[in-house]
């Protein structure tokens, strides 16, 4: 009788082609579209007149605001601490050391902390942003580009998805999104932030979640997944993330109770900018989950093959 041995998963993998190089190359790409709209919105939101009377009339498009509903907003915004950083943060790196990726723990941390530390210097010590549209009300004298508020929310739903089972990355993504989404977009509501602040802070929060994701597979290897992600369930989890977000936020922000049950009116620029502001943070994690299909970020050294 013939006994056939088992194929060697050693042979195997040694066999199998290199993908480090196209992963980290199409990783470098998207950190400089990142760098290139950072650039791009802070060169037309900031330094024109008609990017800063774009971002103005979104935020007076709203015209009536009762104090109440300004706090409701208000109060969602302020969860948003040091202390909740820290928190969610430290809990993401956890879920990272459980899973016995030590190397991925590290780049959840350097994801989160760069991300706003960066935010923090562009916004303080790099940008300077010029009144230009003299005669107008200026909503907010100084420079708000890019959103801190954003910038946490986008940079804990993007570490939620590099410490997911490669599986569990559409679902990941799909509730990354709708917070990271529902935050950027509340910043507008409540009168915090211009919508070029919010998108910016996606672009600041790309440019290191693809760059760790990069340098994790330079450093580490792609692995080999057993799984795939759903790519159906997610597209069809973003799109109703994008409904359902916008629907939500623009109810939420027109909708008056605090004097009776009425409609709040709403300029045109508004509307366009609180859709524009979801699209992108949907755009964004969906990036994320296709630009790491087929990859295991961080895989045990012992099982390569093992699922992640």
């Amino acid at each position: 009788m013939t006994v056939i041995d088992e194929p060697d998963l050693a042979a195997t993998r040694s066999s199998a082609p290199d993908r480090r190089p196209r992963v980290v190359a199409r990783m470098a790409l998207a950190v400089a579209v990142c760098v290139l709209a950072l650039v791009v919105l802070t060169a037309v939101f900031v330094e024109t007149r008609a990017g800063q009377r774009v971002d103005d009339a979104a935020m007076r498009g709203r015209v009536v605001e009762h104090p109440l509903t300004a706090q409701r907003s208000d109060k969602l915004l302020r969860t948003i601490s040091v202390g909740s950083l820290l928190f969610f943060g430290m809990s993401l790196v956890g879920i990272a050391l459980v899973r016995g990726r030590w190397y991925l723990a590290l780049g959840v941390g350097a994801v989160i902390a760069g991300s706003n530390i960066t935010t923090e210097v562009y916004k303080h010590l790099v940008v300077h942003r010029p009144h230009l549209l003299t005669g107008a009300i200026n909503p907010i004298p100084f420079n708000t580009l890019p959103s801190g508020h954003s910038t946490v929310a986008a940079s804990l739903a993007a570490a939620l998805v590099l410490v997911a089972p490669v599986r569990l990355r559409p679902l990941a993504a799909t509730f990354g999104a709708l917070y990271a989404c529902g935050i950027a977009a509340m910043t507008l509501a409540a009168g915090w932030h211009r919508p070029s602040d919010a998108v910016s802070a996606f672009a600041v929060v790309g440019i290191w979640t693809f760059g760790v994701s990069g340098f994790l597979v330079w450093l580490r290897g792609t692995g080999l997944p057993r799984v795939h992600e759903g790519l159906p369930g997610l597209l069809i989890g973003m799109i109703a993330v994008l409904g359902v977000a916008f629907g939500v936020i623009t109810l939420s922000t027109t909708l008056d109770t605090a004097n009776g049950f009425h409609a709040v009116r709403l300029g045109l620029a508004y509307v366009v900018a609180l859709g524009s502001i979801v699209a992108v943070g949907v755009v964004f994690m969906v990036s994320e989950v296709l630009l790491l299909r087929g990859v295991s970020l961080d895989a045990p050294r012992r099982d390569r093959s093992a699922w992640t």
